[in-house]
């Protein structure tokens, strides 16, 4: 692993354990045994660090999402291994969630690409409900702005599950991913058609 590498996976595991406002460069060079200006020749600031990180997390959300449009046929089962590995990934880079308003106000181009996420992911998850219409799993009856609604619930819980178990259950780990995920999931509940909703329980609450 080259030390630029090196200097994210640190930094990211000091910023998860103690948060954006307390760890400097110095502190992150400090726990790699390296001087700051070997980590300043990889990045000048603290905030270009926290921003490649936050650039791998979108990448990374981008290849689930890409992976999951290009599938003709989307199932249950396909459903939940495509909110587990968002879940996961969501708690690898916890410290982001936790202060992402900070952050945004902080790093003004985290806050300027993440609207223009927001806009992107609502046509991607618009498609893919027709998509779940398609297959049968997704009622067709629903109307439009109320699926646009549905698309904002996403954002709303995926964006800031973290928060709340920090603030309220503050569960760890695979107890904490598995806990949101099925908060997360029910919410399509309603939507499902008869036949799915019956499959719903034996399929994603497991």
């Amino acid at each position: 692993m080259d030390t630029k590498e090196r200097i994210l996976q640190v930094a990211l595991e000091l910023y998860n354990s103690q948060g954006v406002n307390t760890i400097t460069s110095r502190h992150i060079a400090a726990e790699m045994g390296i001087s700051p200006g070997n980590l300043h020749y990889h990045f000048k600031q603290t905030d270009e660090i926290i921003k490649s990180l936050y650039d791998r997390l979108a990448l990374d959300f981008d290849a689930i999402v890409k992976g999951l449009g290009t599938l003709d046929l989307i199932d249950l089962d396909t459903m939940k291994e495509y909110v587990d590995q968002s879940f996961a990934l969501a708690y690898k880079n916890r410290f982001i969630f936790l202060h992402f308003v900070e952050i945004g106000l902080r790093i003004p181009a985290i806050k300027k690409e993440y609207a223009a996420l927001t806009k992107r992911r609502e046509k991607e998850f618009l498609l893919l409900f027709e998509k779940l219409q398609t297959a049968g799993l997704l009622r067709t009856d629903i109307p439009k702005e109320v699926l646009q609604s549905l698309v904002t619930q996403i954002f709303i819980v995926a964006d800031f599950w973290l928060s709340n178990n920090e603030l309220t259950v503050r569960l760890k780990g695979n107890k904490a991913i598995d806990h949101y995920r099925h908060v997360f999931i029910h919410m399509f509940y309603p939507y499902l058609t008869t036949e799915t909703q019956r499959r719903f329980m034996e399929v994603i609450v497991k």
